[in-house]
């Protein structure tokens, strides 16, 4: 891989260790996928929690701060394990306090923008068509390349925190336009997708993920009207079961305004896979993994609840109360809980008995302290969260819409598909 003269006195120390760290890694991973070059990058995000990092990763972040390290980059950083304004209410374990506020004030050294969301496209680290940048989630990942256009591997979170480090990434993927052309033709004409809530979306998603693998499918006879939670729920499952970092949405994707343009001007003369509902309605019991119905945390935000999701919950929640044994999590960002606030949500889901917890995801984080605390059946409407909530940390998982999510929490029991 051709450096750079600034590049190369990076690596020979110029900018202390922690840079030089950096570009040892940049190099290493350039090497592995055989690219030619680095270029630059105008937008990082980073997982940077502690179920990703472990002691051994906080202890990285400590000493890359401590050598006076900074980014380059406009740099956010995923949800933490718990809302720090809540700790004790939470009953947060020292243990994971202290960790927290280790990496905090690490990341906060190292200047990365603290804004604690999976929604960071919705907080201000917004790339530009054709930017390249370096986004280490996944789901998030594969949202930027399909619908805002940007241009992003699927980077791991310390390549990730290197290239935010160094203001470069290995050109390599789909950083070039030409491996951005479509691979496989799905066809979703057979569905009635006009009937469908975003839980169906994700089923969609989590079936077709196995067929997909790393392709890059193409989408037709999708609604044109498709609602943004539809095409996060499809996209963000997309990933969990498959593996791919782009998907072209036909009439969405900025690269796919027709069949020619997502395949590059060589379109296949008949789809590869034409889903069916018996496809979809598999998947449901799939994504579940309980058995017993009696229902501990119904809990929202993978990723985390948009303004208009809290509305959502609140309005069904309104005048209602939690039955006595079941608890209600919506995990979503600071700014939306200040904003439910400001608008009156966060009384009417207090008064009903149900938690907003900021900076906090659904998927993996709370997981680790509420298992410790008698917490063991879980309903989600999320499939990413249910399969990181089971597969990571041994809860049991109900998946379904949040309609029925609410629903168990109000009867203490799973009130959806099994």
């Amino acid at each position: 891989m051709q450096l750079c003269e600034d590049h190369v006195k990076i690596l020979e120390g110029s900018k202390g260790q922690g840079a030089q760290k950096a570009m040892e890694i940049l190099v290493a991973y350039g090497k592995c996928y055989e690219a030619e070059r680095m270029i630059p990058i105008t937008s990082v995000h980073i997982a940077g929690n502690f179920p990703v990092l472990m002691d051994e990763g906080v202890e990285w972040l400590e000493n890359l701060a401590g050598d006076g390290t900074r980014v380059r980059v406009f740099t956010t950083k995923n949800p933490e394990m718990y809302d720090s304004e809540q700790a004790d209410e939470l009953r947060i374990p020292d243990f994971y306090r202290v960790r927290q506020k280790r990496i905090h004030e690490a990341l906060k050294s190292l200047g990365v923008t603290l804004t604690y969301t999976c929604h960071h496209y919705l907080a201000g680290n917004v790339p530009r068509f054709g930017d390249h940048i370096a986004w280490a989630s996944s789901g998030s990942q594969v949202f930027a390349n399909s619908v805002i256009g940007a241009r992003s591997n699927r980077d791991g979170d310390h390549v990730a925190l290197a290239a935010a480090i160094i203001g470069a990434i290995p050109e390599w993927g789909l950083h070039f336009p030409e491996n951005r052309k479509g691979q496989m033709l799905i066809d979703v004409g057979k569905l009635d997708l006009k009937s469908y809530d975003p839980s169906d979306f994700k089923a969609l998603g989590w079936s077709l993920g196995k067929e997909v693998g790393a392709r890059i499918p193409v989408f037709v006879n999708l609604p044109p009207d498709l609602h943004i939670e539809a095409i996060k729920g499809l996209l963000y499952t997309l990933t969990v079961t498959g593996a791919t970092g782009l998907v072209h949405l036909v009439g969405i994707t900025p690269e796919a305004s027709c069949l020619e343009a997502a395949f590059q001007g060589n379109p296949p003369a008949s789809p590869d896979l034409q889903p069916k509902q018996t496809d979809v309605q598999k998947a449901f019991r799939e994504i579940s993994s309980a058995s017993d119905e009696k229902v501990d945390l119904v809990i929202f935000g993978c990723p985390q609840c948009s303004i208009q999701e809290v509305q959502e919950i609140a309005d069904m929640l309104e005048g209602k109360r939690l039955h006595p044994e079941t608890q209600l999590w919506i995990c979503t960002s600071a700014w939306v809980k200040l904003l439910s606030q400001r608008m009156g949500l966060l009384d009417t889901l207090k008064a009903a008995g149900a938690k907003m917890v900021a900076d906090v995801g659904a998927a993996d984080g709370p997981h680790l302290y509420l298992k410790e605390q008698g917490v063991r059946v879980i309903a989600i409407n999320s499939a990413r969260g249910s399969y990181y909530a089971h597969n990571l940390f041994g809860m049991e998982t109900w998946f379904g819409s949040t309609r029925e999510c609410v629903q168990s929490a109000l009867s203490g029991r799973w009130e959806g598909k099994r």
